[in-house]
């Protein structure tokens, strides 16, 4: 039997014995929701068009990789 000692620091507070597999995947899950003090922002139709037009063009695969864009910015700013 597994003896487990609290500290008092934690005493009268509700705890919770979770397996440790299961509090990993509860740490995972966290990292995806929003924040508490979330707020949304609507988009102006500009805005929905220009989005819908970036998601054509990564369909398409018409995008650049963030290594070709640092490789190219560092080209242009060693000239």
């Amino acid at each position: 039997m597994t003896t487990v000692t609290i500290p008092k620091h934690l005493t009268g507070k509700d705890l919770i014995l979770v397996p440790k597999k299961e509090y990993e995947a509860l740490e995972r899950r966290a990292k995806f929701a929003p924040p508490l003090n979330y707020k949304t922002v609507k988009m102006t139709k500009a805005q929905k068009r220009e989005l819908e037009s970036a998601r054509k063009d990564y369909a398409k695969g018409d995008f650049v990789t963030l290594d070709v864009l640092k490789r190219d910015l560092e080209g242009r700013n060693s000239r």
